[in-house]
């Protein structure tokens, strides 16, 4: 965030738009001549109230993508006092394997991939103690995930995410490979599944079911031209419907089929800057672009 902020602030003397931190540096106030904006966390005040709210919704969002026949993956929402005979249902139809998560939430935040009875109502009923509804879905076997950057229908980045892995060594447990593969797991051990296994050589073992960049993932932007295409078809469908003016639209790769899997209002993209050689150059010009609309 630090470094976000300090990018929007130059931006703020570049285009000469004074910029005020508020709320711990949550809230960003700009301003020039008689014109104020807002940039509240990664949020920027380029799309409507009302579309952002349904866009940081799971459930309200599928409820739209499907009534505007664009291929989502598929989501169940629960709220308090919710038929347990019925999530058992849902559980049991989709083999025993689905991702239980927050509602509202992001960066991979509260998401938990099921696989049993007892677990399924443990993490249901924990989560529904500080959320107003919890969502389920089918857990798809994902091939890869995608990140689209749009800007006024504009496609201003694209990238895949890599699930975190290890290839190993047949000396070095899991955990040590982990450390190794990136700062994200020197910080965060709990995170590690069977961290004292030692894998055999050659051997890959996923660290997380999650693309989140946030939680260990990487990015790779040599993306095939005819996969890409559709892609970038598919994400400008959903802003061009959904009347979006800024965000980043998430999509997934299951058994040649491309699927939506959520658009974030916040478009983040520290991981991203890291990754990337050029990458500090990308987000800097698509948040000036992006401000620049804001005081158009």
């Amino acid at each position: 965030m630090n470094e976000f902020n300090e990018m929007i602030k130059k931006i703020g003397e570049e285009l000469e738009i004074h910029v005020t931190l508020l709320s711990d540096n949550w809230t960003k106030v700009l301003e020039k001549g008689n014109k104020i904006h807002y940039i509240t966390g990664y949020i920027f005040d380029l799309n409507n109230h009302c579309i952002g709210n349904i866009m940081d919704d799971k459930g309200l969002f599928y409820d739209l993508l499907k009534y505007k026949n664009i291929p989502i993956i598929e989501q169940c929402v629960i709220f308090n006092n919710y038929d347990k005979d019925k999530v058992l249902s849902y559980f049991n139809s989709h083999n025993q394997e689905v991702v239980v998560k927050a509602n509202i939430s992001n960066a991979g935040k509260d998401v938990y991939k099921i696989t049993n009875e007892i677990e399924l109502f443990s993490v249901i009923d924990r989560l529904l103690l500080s959320q107003f509804s919890v969502s389920i879905c089918p857990y798809y076997h994902i091939k890869n995930e995608f990140r689209v950057i749009i800007l006024n229908n504009e496609v201003r980045c694209i990238f895949g995410k890599i699930k975190p892995f290890v290839v190993g060594d047949g000396n070095k447990t899991i955990l040590e490979l982990a450390k190794e593969y990136n700062d994200y797991y020197k910080k965060h051990e709990e995170k590690i599944e069977n961290p004292n296994y030692i894998p055999n050589k050659d051997e890959k073992v996923e660290l997380s079911f999650k693309f989140n960049l946030s939680s260990g993932a990487t990015t790779f932007t040599d993306i095939e031209d005819n996969l890409k295409n559709k892609i970038i078809n598919l994400a400008l469908k959903v802003t061009n419907e959904l009347n979006i003016s800024f965000a980043s639209v998430d999509i997934i790769l299951v058994d040649d089929e491309l699927l939506v899997m959520e658009t974030n209002s916040g478009v983040t993209l520290n991981n991203y800057i890291l990754q990337n050689k050029n990458g500090y150059k990308i987000a800097y010009n698509i948040y000036k672009d992006a401000i620049r609309d804001m005081f158009k």
